[in-house]
């Protein structure tokens, strides 16, 4: 993977690299470690592109350094931003899903469903609390644990469909369950 080639990077095209390499941003590398705000001081991407390129260039970088080290037999000392850019997405994702599941579980005049919907109200409470205080540099084995678990229940949210069931209540429940415990664990 050469690292002088920005058109790998999702949202930039030969016309992009160009400005950006008339601005002194020749490199994968250069490019992740640019600021968000100098890079939407560019002409022609601004504000909206330069976060998508941003989180594409995380994504591109940190995968292109972990090729590098397999092909070279080195270990590398993985950032922490990355992975923890990689945090703050899940959380948002899964704050937006379960926004969602709470939408479409609501047990609109069946009360036998009433009890699982508090029940998944209180854990997901609980889930955004774990969330919210979840520490900025979480133990980097924690960290996978907590993206994989994460990616795994917006799954289970977003296949959420419109007919709540006793199933879907109880699913949904567990994994925010598990999900949190993962949570506390990391915190402490």
């Amino acid at each position: 993977m050469k690292t002088n080639d920005l058109t790998q990077v999702k949202h930039i095209g030969a016309a992009r690299m160009k400005v950006l390499n008339d601005s002194g941003i020749t490199t994968l590398k250069k490019l992740y470690e640019i600021p968000l705000e100098k890079l939407a001081r560019i002409e022609t991407i601004g504000e909206h592109y330069a976060k998508l390129i941003k989180e594409a260039v995380t994504e591109v970088y940190v995968t292109s350094a972990e090729e590098i080290a397999a092909e070279t037999g080195a270990a590398i000392e993985k950032n922490i931003e990355p992975v923890n850019e990689g945090i703050k997405k899940q959380v948002k994702i899964l704050n937006k899903g379960l926004k969602q599941a709470n939408e479409k579980l609501k047990p609109l005049g069946k009360s036998k469903y009433l009890e699982l919907y508090v029940d998944f109200k209180k854990r997901s409470k609980t889930l955004k609390r774990h969330l919210t205080k979840l520490e900025a540099n979480p133990p980097a084995k924690a960290r996978k644990k907590i993206i994989k678990k994460a990616d795994a229940l917006n799954a289970i949210l977003t296949s959420v469909g419109k007919k709540p069931k006793k199933k879907k209540y109880q699913k949904i429940t567990r994994e925010i369950q598990a999900f949190s415990k993962i949570l506390k664990k990391a915190r402490s």
